[in-house]
């Protein structure tokens, strides 16, 4: 168990919230740079499901499902967080 500000936490539970972090801020690097990035398989994948996750809210699925399948753009300013 990992000990936290909010409270301890399992290394299992945390790992995928770094996973995360680490995968999105790559991408900005990527961009701030001009370098397109190559992501692992089972980083995008984890962040993926994070991202599923956080869009089962409301107004935030249909949006993203229909962008994802290339029918309707997304909105301005939209995001999961």
């Amino acid at each position: 168990c990992l000990t936290s500000p909010v409270g301890g936490m399992r290394l299992i539970d945390y790992l995928p919230s770094r996973i995360f972090e680490l995968t999105i801020h790559t991408l900005d690097l990527g961009a701030a740079i001009a370098v397109d990035i190559d992501l692992p398989e089972a980083a995008s994948a984890v962040t993926l499901g994070m991202i599923a996750q956080l869009a089962q809210q409301p107004g935030k699925a249909a949006p993203l499902l229909l962008a994802a399948t290339g029918r309707q753009t997304l909105p301005a300013a939209f995001s999961v967080l």
